[in-house]
C-alpha cells in the first residue's frame, strides 16, 4: 500500500474522519461513492506511505533516477 487516505464528513454531533490504505489513488473513488453521502465530506487528505526510494528524495533527484 502506498497512501493513506482520511475523508473528513460533517455530523450532527461535529466532524468524523474515517481513514483508508489505498495502493493506488485512484481507488479513492471506491470510498467516497460508498459513503456517507459525498456532500457531507468537509475535506480529504491524502497522504504518502512506505516510501521505497528515500522520504527526503525530492523532485529533481527523482528526475535523475
Amino acid at each position: 500500500m502506498r497512501w493513506k487516505a482520511t475523508i473528513y464528513y460533517r455530523t450532527d454531533n461535529g466532524t468524523i474522519d474515517i481513514r483508508h490504505i489505498l495502493d493506488e489513488l485512484a481507488d479513492i473513488h471506491e470510498y467516497v461513492e460508498r459513503g456517507p453521502h459525498w456532500d457531507t465530506i468537509e475535506r480529504v487528505v491524502i497522504e504518502r506511505i512506505n516510501h521505497i526510494t528515500n522520504q527526503s528524495l525530492t523532485v529533481e533527484q527523482a528526475e535523475r533516477l
